[in-house]
């Protein structure tokens, strides 16, 4: 009894704090060990190193910051689509910190809100995607960029799907920034307790820095559906009739809001001459939940491949980078990748990245450099050696 009302205690916390992958743990809670836990000694390390992680997802990207954004922002309550547009009237609206929770000043307002917060951008590579990240905001969002909507994340009512606990990130379109003054907007729902910005280490215009380890950049537009055939992997397959999305980015940022299941991607690309030696390694970056990736027709990997992968913490896949061999004398002049994902919960899709093709070297220089990033052990590892060795 003791030891099953310490792990449901622990399953709690988890449960309760919607910035963090809950399902990390509560996947080994079905688990049968004789030797499980030593709670009595170990909760409440395990609970101060739950709150030391900030219950949000660890991230590897190497995010270089642009332009930040936290701070003041123009706030008001109601609803009106004109809000959006740079030339709105703003004069009578209040300031708020963000991130942070709108009912500290209005308290238990639910309902709709706008911010809106102007910025100077700076000169960047055209090579280099702009990411916009607005940490997790409560419940639903919009966001317009000078006016153009750039993404949304949830379902505003009357089919209401809250995203609170999703880590909002949405490409920024370069042809959208202004060279002096650009004006971003979010239209916000809240329908219970905490709204707007409840948390965010990170909100602002960045870039990933691990781009710079590519040698031939496949992020950008991807054909995508949800409808399964399995002839999806063929070269000569007609995805015409797909939708586009944009890699790396979570499906529920671009409209399959709250969608688990299976989802195809394509990409069709040419490769000069000098990058078809054999050699080189495909990234996909991180894939929610599980993935198989076809070259030209071709099985070349599967996050069951991967040495990091362990069948019995399946639902830590999520957090690791796909880095697959591609065999030799495969990759040609034009080129076809597929991938099959199957998203369990929460978050679906390739959701983070950098995707694309390195040689050998530089793969290996790009594993030394997350392992700088992410310092040594995570936080999740030590818990899962306190509660389960």
């Amino acid at each position: 009894m003791e030891r099953s009302l310490s792990l449901i205690y622990v399953y709690y916390i988890l449960q309760n704090n919607p910035g963090f992958h809950a399902r990390v743990i509560s996947n080994y809670l079905i688990l049968e060990k004789s030797y499980i836990l030593k709670m009595r000694r170990n909760i409440l390390l395990v609970t101060f190193l739950l709150l030391a992680s900030g219950f949000c997802r660890l991230e590897a990207a190497d995010w270089k910051q642009l332009v930040d954004l936290r701070g003041m922002w123009s706030f008001t309550v109601g609803d009106d689509p004109l809000w959006a547009q740079p030339s709105a009237n703003t004069g009578d609206w209040d300031a708020l910190p963000v991130p942070g929770d709108w009912e500290r000043y209005y308290q238990g307002y639910n309902g709709y809100a706008w911010y809106r917060r102007t910025f100077t951008m700076p000169t960047v590579s055209n090579q280099q995607d702009i990411i916009l990240l607005l940490g997790s905001i409560d419940d639903v969002d919009e966001i317009f960029l000078n006016g153009k909507k750039i993404g949304q994340t949830g379902k505003f009512p009357p089919n209401f799907v809250t995203a609170y606990s999703v880590e909002r990130q949405y490409r920024i379109s370069k042809n959208l920034l202004n060279t002096g003054e650009n004006m971003i907007a979010v239209r916000v729902y809240d329908e219970t307790r905490g709204g707007g910005f409840i948390r965010g280490d990170k909100i602002g215009l960045y870039i990933d820095r691990n781009v710079s380890f590519l040698e031939f950049n496949l992020s950008g537009d991807w054909k995508f559906s949800t409808d399964t055939d399995w002839n999806f992997k063929n070269p000569s397959f007609d995805d015409q009739h797909w939708e586009t999305v944009y890699v790396p980015a979570s499906w529920e940022s671009q409209g399959y809001e709250d969608y688990d299941g299976y989802g195809y991607y394509r990409k069709q690309f040419n490769l000069p001459v000098e990058f078809t030696k054999n050699g080189n390694y495909l990234i996909m970056g991180k894939i929610d939940d599980t993935d198989r990736v076809y070259l030209n027709g071709q099985l070349i990997g599967q996050v069951e491949d991967l040495t990091e992968y362990s069948r019995f913490n399946r639902s830590n896949a999520y957090r690791l980078y796909r880095i697959y061999r591609i065999p030799d004398d495969l990759l040609r002049n034009k080129n076809v990748i597929a991938i099959e994902v199957l998203d369990n919960m929460g978050v679906g899709g390739i959701y983070e990245g950098p995707v694309g093709i390195f040689s050998r070297d530089r793969m290996l220089r790009f594993k030394e450099n997350i392992k700088e990033e992410t310092g040594g052990d995570n936080p999740l590892e030590i818990i899962f050696k306190l509660l389960f060795e």
